[in-house]
């Protein structure tokens, strides 16, 4: 019986030290997928973000040139009728003053 149980014993051995080879393997092969996908996952987060970063520098630099050039344009506008810019702004203030006051004496 004993040399019987000792052949079990190490046949057990023997098939759990399969086993763990086995699933020591599966873990380096799983570990290397894991990797490799980490790493193409990564580069294409970091290309998604370089690619956003530079829209925003585009969108950055065509609203300064557009307001730039929407401040010149009402530079010229006012150089050109300086009567009318002024009644204008006359006009304006008068009816904020108006209102101001109606709504102040408003109860």
């Amino acid at each position: 019986m004993k040399a019987r149980d000792a052949a079990q014993n190490d046949s057990m051995r023997t098939i759990l030290r399969k086993l763990i080879a086995d699933c020591d393997t599966l873990l380096g092969q799983l570990s290397a997928e894991g990797s490799r996908r980490y790493r193409h996952t990564a580069r294409s987060l970091d290309r998604q973000l370089q690619q956003t970063r530079d829209d925003l520098d585009d969108l950055r630099y065509s609203t300064k040139r557009r307001a730039r050039a929407t401040i010149r344009r009402a530079d010229t506008y006012v150089h050109d009728n300086p009567w009318r810019t002024s009644a204008g702004a006359a006009a304006t203030g008068i009816l904020v003053g108006a209102l101001l006051v109606f709504l102040m004496t408003r109860k």
